[in-house]
Formats: structure tokens, sequence, C-alpha cells
């Protein structure tokens, strides 16, 4: 059977190597211990995704949390401790290793918040979210997708009758009135399970939200844990409500087709982002839809990650270049 990676980065470099040394010492165990020197040299390990598991030092919390994607982490502590995630580092090998089996197994049940920022209209950020939404339904994951679009053109793409949408729930929002009823009244879900507020009428009141509004919502939203992962698709509308739905994300994706003027769009968000802080410019990548082969060009940034590129796609309706897009390894990357 083979062994599942686990990269050991402690802030005492000497401590890793011993630790390494200590726990590899028994061969056919289930762990491969992987001694990490340079924080740059763990975080490539963990974005190509080479260790199952990784173990820092407990000074270290707030830059890794329990979940990395599919990755699991523990915190080497020096003193015996019974929060999550932690490992008494002077113990027995055997010790250390029921713990880390106790790790290993945990099932990561935190809401995960995804926003698509879309550098123009027509450069597939709706399509693409609506992707994800879809894969991710089709995985039996519950998922919720709200349109933020200030055009709403959901319904294009998850087909559903409900006359209350969207702007029904931030009016409910501002008039005080009874916000979880008026969740589960909007509230649409399509043949295959994706969850979804729609926002059809009036959509371009969106741009009035408040960040105050926007925040009291998506923190009711998560902590009701009722979504395990929340997709948030904006196209081209920047306002209020957006940006605080950036700052509470996991994750926000920019979205660009490749001209030149969804290039200049993608430096504006990337430039405010900059001058807002609240870690926004760390959590953001870039993803590429190759829709024009020809002109296209990709928005070069080396501060940017890129997330990946989904090359040139068939012609097509949204429905039909969402499920080309399904499962394409760039949008699992974005996901992790």
């Amino acid at each position: 059977m083979a062994q599942t990676g686990i990269a050991v980065y402690d802030l005492d470099a000497a401590y890793t190597e011993r630790f390494c040394q200590y726990m590899n010492e028994v061969p056919g165990q289930d762990y491969e211990f992987h001694p990490v020197y340079e924080k740059e040299q763990l975080n490539r390990m963990i974005s190509s995704r080479e260790v199952g598991g990784v173990l820092v030092s407990d000074a270290l919390k707030e830059e890794y949390p329990l979940f990395i994607g599919d990755i699991h982490v523990g915190y080497l502590t020096r003193e015996p401790m019974e929060e999550e995630g932690e490992i008494f580092r002077y113990q027995s090998r055997g010790e250390i290793l029921e713990v880390l089996d106790a790790l290993m197994e945990r099932e990561d049940t935190s809401v995960k918040m995804f926003v698509f920022v879309g550098a123009g209209a027509g450069c597939g950020c709706s399509t693409t979210a609506s992707a994800c939404a879809q894969g991710l339904a089709r995985e039996e994951k519950r998922v919720l997708y709200i349109n933020m679009n200030s055009l709403g053109d959901a319904g294009c793409i998850f087909q559903g009758g409900n006359p209350r949408d969207f702007q029904y729930l931030l009016k409910e929002l501002e008039t005080g009135g009874d916000l979880d009823a008026a969740m589960a009244a909007v509230l649409n879900r399509n043949s295959e399970g994706v969850y979804y507020y729609d926002n059809l009428s009036a959509p371009l009141s969106l741009m009035d939200i408040t960040r105050a509004h926007m925040e009291i919502f998506l923190k009711r939203l998560k902590d009701s844990g009722e979504f395990r992962y929340i997709i948030i698709d904006s196209s081209f509308s920047l306002n209020h409500g957006l940006l605080e739905a950036c700052r509470l994300a996991d994750r926000v994706i920019l979205v660009s087709d490749g001209i030149y003027t969804s290039n200049q769009r993608v430096h504006k968000i990337w430039c405010l982002f900059k001058t807002l802080g609240c870690g926004l410019c760390k959590k953001s990548v870039l993803l590429y839809n190759k829709f024009h082969e020809q002109y296209g060009r990709m928005y070069e940034n080396p501060e940017l990650p890129m997330a990946g590129s989904i090359d040139v796609l068939s012609p097509g309706g949204p429905s039909q270049i969402m499920e080309q897009m399904i499962g394409h390894e760039a949008l699992r990357e974005v996901l992790r």
C-alpha cells in the first residue's frame, strides 16, 4: 500500500530533522515524513499536492488552517492540548501516529465561499461559476449559487419558476423583515441539485446594497451550515455588497477572457484590492478563459496567482459551454 506523504515544517529546523528521522525509523508504516526547512518550499508542496498532510508549529495556526483543500493540517505543540488538530510533540512514536490517524480521518465540515468576479461582459464568469456549482452538485455536495450579477442572467443556466428572487431577500433585509423566512422563500433548486438565488427583477438595484447588509446576510448563511459550498457570481458587477462578499470569501476568482479591455479591468480590480487590504489580494487568483484564440492575451501580474486556463470551447450557449467546463482541471484547482 502506498504511503501518505506528510510534510513537516517547524520553526526549529533541527527539531524538524530529528522528528522526521524518528518517525521514519519504522519501515512499512502508513506515512512517510518529509522535512521542510523553508516556508516557500512548504507552500509549493501544498500547491502541487505532493503530500496528503502537513504538520507545522502551532505558532503557524493563522497561516495554515485545518484543511487546505483536501490536505489535512496538524499543529505540533509544546504542551499537551485538546484543541482540534493539535499533536503534542513530546510523546512516543505510537502515540503520535495514533493522533495522526485521527487527524487524517477528519472530515472538513466548514462552509466554503467562492466569489467569481468577471473582467467584463461575455468573459465567461457566470458560465464558469455555474459550472463549478453544477460540478459540486453532481458530486452530491450541497451547494448554493448566488447570482449577484447586475444583469441578472442566471435564469438562462439554472431555470426556475420562483417569482421571488434575490431582490426580495434584500428588501426584507433592509426593512428588518424575517431574514430566515425570506431566504427560504427565495430558494430555487434545479433538477441536478444546485440550489440558487436568482436575480431577475430590477437587478441593477444590487448597486445600492450596503456592506453591512451583505455581511449580515452572508454570515447568517454561513452560520446556518445548510450549504457546504457557496458560489457567488458577480459577473462584471462591482459594488459595496460584492466587496463585502470578497472580504468574507475563502477565495476570489478573477475571470478574464484576455482581451485588452478585460485585462485593463482585472488590473483596476487588483489595484482596488491592494488599496482596500483585508487580505483580498492574498486570497485572489486569476482564471483565464481563452475564448478568443486569435487575440486573447493573458493578464500578466507576478503577484496574482494563475488558477488555470480553459482553452477555446466549441460554439454553444451558456448551458452547453457550462457542460464542457464541468470537471475541468482548472475548476478543480479553483475549489481546492
